[in-house]
């Protein structure tokens, strides 16, 4: 069986960045379409892949870099959900308006309100992860004018809903630097949850962004 030019590409990337410095840039797609004689897109995917397994991270203005393995450590989608909301958390904000940009994963369209809240995680007292939650509005509207509290206790959700995960490595966004202490430019891992019915309708999607030195994230199958 021929192997895909795609995987080709992504197993010579994973030798060439196998023993490289953290942090240290790969070739960019242009580079590597040249290399290889092949389209933007099939590198594209390959890096794609790398990114999602967590070996290579994005800077949206610079490029793709070589990930620090060190923040990957092993738990199950529900014992890294379940780890945060053992926590106590404090709401930072909340707003009800149309995010085009997030509708997709919730099977919204673009004009479709969405509820978003922001809240920060301690443990004895330090903050340890920053978490933004997105409902769709329609659904929870009647919970929202009652209590915010209850709408966000993911035991409810976890226990009937299925869950699915996704790792990220990037560097911390400026705007959560100093919610989680933490200076601007260093490597985490955020960890993008998605929770559905057991028909396969989005329920909720999270996005978690926490301090590697205090929180480390560990990924098995």
């Amino acid at each position: 069986m021929v192997t895909p030019l795609y995987l080709e590409i992504k197993q010579w990337l994973m030798k060439e960045i196998e023993n490289a410095p953290i942090n240290s840039p790969i070739p960019s797609e242009r580079e590597l379409s040249k290399i290889f004689h092949t389209s933007r897109m099939t590198v594209r995917n390959a890096v794609n892949e790398l990114v999602a397994e967590g070996f290579l991270y994005r800077n949206k203005t610079k490029g793709t870099f070589v990930a620090d393995k060190s923040l990957l450590k092993k738990n199950t989608a529900a014992e890294v959900l379940k780890s945060e909301h053992d926590s106590e958390y404090t709401i930072i904000y909340f707003n009800i308006r149309a995010i085009p940009e997030i509708a997709p994963a919730l099977n919204l369209l673009d004009h479709e309100r969405i509820l978003r809240v922001v809240r920060v995680f301690s443990e004895q007292e330090q903050p340890v992860t920053v978490e933004e939650i997105y409902f769709p509005f329609e659904n929870v509207q009647s919970v929202v004018m009652k209590d915010l509290d209850d709408l966000l206790d993911m035991k409810q959700y976890t226990k009937d809903g299925v869950m699915t995960q996704k790792f990220f490595p990037m560097l911390i966004p400026e705007k959560y630097a100093n919610q989680l202490n933490m200076k601007m430019g260093t490597p985490i891992i955020m960890i993008e949850t998605t929770i559905r019915d057991k028909a396969g309708t989005p329920i909720l999607l999270i996005k978690a962004y926490s301090n590697p030195s205090i929180k480390q994230i560990e990924i098995i199958s």
